[in-house]
Formats: structure tokens, C-alpha cells, sequence
């Protein structure tokens, strides 16, 4: 995976790479208002990223119990199939940041490496989302009744989730203050 990043930093124009991120930026923008706005609309009880972090099969199996009490349980599975789109946004735009940044270092510099090196370890976050979604449908086959063990993979993967978009996030930040000094 890391041999991918370092052919796609040594072809990737500049120019190419500021046009990909502009367009990924935007993509991952529409795709999170129309993400947060489908979960707004599902009238889920809690913050998302607290159901996801529950770790408990009681809470989800109560929180569906309330979407399907409520009406808004399929535009709740719909949410769910919006959001691979955001994550689609998310596998292009991290990566490519990353990269964008360690273009302010030398090219064969460790600085530059450690940054293709981190574009590689962001796709993480989007391929553990992809996994929780995964999760997220068998526990929404059978939404009262699943097993516990499903409630448990579910918050893993978006706990591996949340802490690769962290370290995304903080090695960009990092990056650009090593690279303005």
C-alpha cells in the first residue's frame, strides 16, 4: 500500500494533487451535510458518535426500539448506506492532504516519507468504517434481538475508526508546523 503512495507522490503533478484535494474537500463536504442531515431526519436519540462508542447491544437494541417507535428506522438503514459515500470522500481526501503536505519536504527526506507513510496508515479510518457499516446491517436485520458480540465489533471498528481520523489530523497539523519552521 505504501509502494502505491510513493508512485502516486513521484507522478502526481502539483497542480493535479491541489485539484484533487479542492475536489475531494468539496465532495467530503456535501457528503457530510447530506450525511448529517439523513441522520438528523432519522431522529436516532443520541450524537452518532456516542452510539457508535456504546459498546453495549441494551443501548443500540433501546435506540432502534425508539427509530422504529418513532417511524424513521429505514431512513435511519438509509443513513447508513449514505454514509459509504462520505467514506468514499474520506479514503480520497485524507490520503491526499497528507500527501499535498509532504510536498513542503524534500523528496527523498524522512520528513516527506513519514508523510506518504501517514497518507498509507489514514486509509485505515475509511476501511473501519466500511467494516462498522458492515456490523452496523447485521445489527439491523435483526434490531431487537442481535447478538452482543455484534454491538462489541460495531464500536471497535469506529473506535480504530476515530483514532486513525485523529492521527490524520494531528500528523497534518504536526506536519505543517515542522514545515513553517
Amino acid at each position: 500500500m505504501i509502494g502505491y503512495f510513493i508512485e502516486f507522490d513521484k507522478k502526481c503533478t502539483l497542480k493535479k494533487l491541489f485539484v484533487l484535494c479542492g475536489a475531494a474537500f468539496i465532495a467530503n463536504t456535501l457528503a457530510t451535510i447530506w450525511l448529517n442531515y439523513s441522520y438528523a431526519a432519522s431522529g436516532f436519540p443520541v450524537p452518532y458518535h456516542v452510539a457508535q462508542l456504546s459498546f453495549s447491544a441494551d443501548k443500540l437494541q433501546s435506540w432502534y426500539a425508539q427509530l422504529i417507535q418513532l417511524g424513521t428506522f429505514n431512513t435511519y438503514i438509509q443513513t447508513q448506506i449514505i454514509d459509504f459515500v462520505f467514506i468514499l470522500t474520506t479514503f480520497v481526501l485524507h490520503p491526499a492532504v497528507l500527501v499535498l503536505i509532504g510536498r513542503a519536504f524534500p523528496a527523498q527526506g524522512k520528513a516527506r516519507k513519514t508523510m506518504i507513510t501517514s497518507a498509507a496508515l489514514s486509509t485505515i479510518a475509511p476501511l473501519a468504517d466500511v467494516l462498522e457499516n458492515l456490523v452496523s446491517f447485521v445489527m439491523l436485520a435483526q434490531p431487537a434481538s442481535f447478538h452482543p458480540f455484534w454491538a462489541l465489533m460495531y464500536s471497535s471498528f469506529a473506535a480504530l475508526k476515530f483514532a486513525m481520523f485523529m492521527f490524520a489530523y494531528v500528523v497534518a497539523i504536526i506536519a505543517i508546523i515542522y514545515a513553517l519552521f
